[in-house]
């Protein structure tokens, strides 16, 4: 492939891309320009590693991956260097139609969703949050989390089991 066609991918991978990733940031609890900041430098070492990209496997991935890296090294330089629990303690957020949000009824249960997220462990939300808002495959979250798909079946099993002992808690 030419510098031209890499320089062509990267943006078409930029725009598919771009709003995917910040989505996710958000739902994690970080700002705008921290997401602002992790996206670019994504993009950037995606660009000064145009050679490898024909090595990647999985796009997705890759992407997810490396966006979710730099958010844990901006938590890690953030908190200092504690352990990495602290450093996965994010809080998730439930993104609801902005129409709907308005309403006394969708926001309460906003705040009920968020608070029956805050129950699960920070991997347990990652691998739900991964697994239904984007649907990915337990093998590539198992690689944008580090850890095997054993472990993220486990993390989505706990995860949904604890959400539905908890739906009782919305009163609809």
């Amino acid at each position: 492939m030419g510098k031209k066609e890499n320089d062509r991918i990267c943006v078409e991978l930029y725009d598919k891309y771009a709003d995917r990733l910040y989505a996710y940031g958000i739902s994690l609890g970080f700002d705008k320009e921290v997401l602002h900041d992790a996206i670019h430098d994504v993009f950037l070492n995606l660009l000064l590693k145009k050679n490898q990209l024909k090595d990647i496997r999985n796009i997705r991935c890759y992407l997810f991956r490396s966006f979710y890296n730099k958010l844990m090294d901006f938590k890690r330089k953030k908190r200092g260097e504690g352990n990495m629990e602290e450093v996965l303690d994010l809080h998730m957020t439930v993104s609801v139609s902005d129409k709907l949000i308005d309403t006394e009824y969708e926001g309460r249960l906003k705040k009920i969703l968020e608070s029956m997220l805050d129950k699960l462990s920070p991997m347990q939300k990652n691998a739900v949050y991964m697994r239904y808002m984007y649907e990915m495959e337990y093998s590539e979250i198992a690689e944008i989390l580090n850890v095997t798909q054993h472990a993220v079946r486990k993390f989505v099993s706990k995860g949904l089991g604890k959400l539905r002992d908890k739906k009782d808690d919305i009163i609809l």
